[in-house]
């Protein structure tokens, strides 16, 4: 039989995972930074869990008849009825005291059936909400217009005619390749995560503050991006030039000047604090800052 205490983490993870639904229905930003099948997997797995636990539970009282097969048992009387034992006649006609078989402890069916239906619900609910934030849910004139506008603005950025496409079957990008986008400079062809997609024709077409959070990062990508395509392939001195010329690439898609200075140091301080390995190649070398060697416009004194 499992210990109390287990049973007990196990319930706190129910509804720890229900509650976190529950949130990331109610926010964009966890929306944006967690897909929506992740609690739900935890959930799945919790119930597994339980599942297989009861299948061991049901089996525990049949091996312990078995074993007591041989006693002649009785109900036991008032006297060791609080005491947890009961007196058994055993094949020599001996009287014993025997320990009791525990009831196994049901759960109640109709709410397990609740939870159930909750964590159903909250689940259609979920991949309704992912569906109308993901790229996937435009219509393809929708998707065909934000690109152009992606091209036009990498053009920009990398002095020259250069195409952006999203890439939607996740080929280059996703969790899989741990990229949110990736350049072919050769070809002038740069591809980026459908989530950063999303994000960036939200702020070009529907204002920055429809684009959540991450708006600045997404800019950071496509700027990022543009500036491989640019010529740019070292990922340190690319990132460092991302970052000022998503100042400039803000204010194009939309955003006031001082908002966009303002997400790009953001994101300037993000660069600065992570010490992640999965990073470390694009860490900032000493030179990203103001009036040093990369910095692309000495006359500013504002940075980036």
């Amino acid at each position: 039989m499992a210990a109390p205490g287990r049973g007990r983490a196990q319930g706190a993870l129910r509804v720890a995972g229900l509650v976190f639904v529950g949130a990331w229905l109610l926010s964009g930003a966890l929306q944006a930074a967690v897909p929506f099948w992740l609690p739900f997997a935890i959930l799945a797995a919790s119930e597994l869990e339980f599942l297989a636990r009861g299948r061991r539970e049901s089996r525990a009282p049949r091996a312990a008849g078995a074993r007591a097969s041989a006693l002649e048992r009785r109900l036991p009387g008032a006297p060791d009825a609080d005491l947890g034992w009961v007196e058994a006649t055993g094949d020599d006609g001996e009287t014993m005291l025997v320990a009791a078989a525990s009831a196994a402890r049901r759960r109640s069916r109709p709410l397990r059936l609740l939870v159930a239906a909750v964590a159903l619900v909250l689940l259609a609910a979920a991949y309704r909400a992912d569906r109308r934030l993901s790229w996937s849910s435009l219509a393809p004139a929708q998707r065909l217009r934000a690109e152009q506008r992606f091209t036009r603005e990498a053009s920009v950025v990398a002095g020259r005619p250069v195409r952006v496409r999203c890439d939607e079957g996740y080929v280059f990008t996703g969790v899989g390749s741990d990229a949110a986008g990736v350049a072919f400079p050769r070809r002038g062809l740069a591809f980026l995560e459908p989530g950063i997609c999303r994000t960036l024709r939200r702020l070009a077409f529907e204002g920055a503050t429809a684009a959540g959070a991450d708006a600045g990062w997404a800019v950071v990508v496509l700027a990022h991006e543009a500036v491989h395509l640019r010529g740019v392939l070292d990922e340190a001195r690319a990132e460092c030039f991302a970052l000022q010329e998503g100042v400039r690439l803000a204010t194009r898609l939309g955003v006031e000047p001082a908002r966009a200075r303002a997400l790009m140091r953001r994101q300037l301080d993000r660069a600065l604090s992570d010490t992640s390995v999965q990073r470390l190649d694009y860490r900032l070398p000493a030179e990203c800052r103001n009036d040093g060697g990369l910095d692309l416009r000495p006359a500013d004194p504002s940075f980036p």
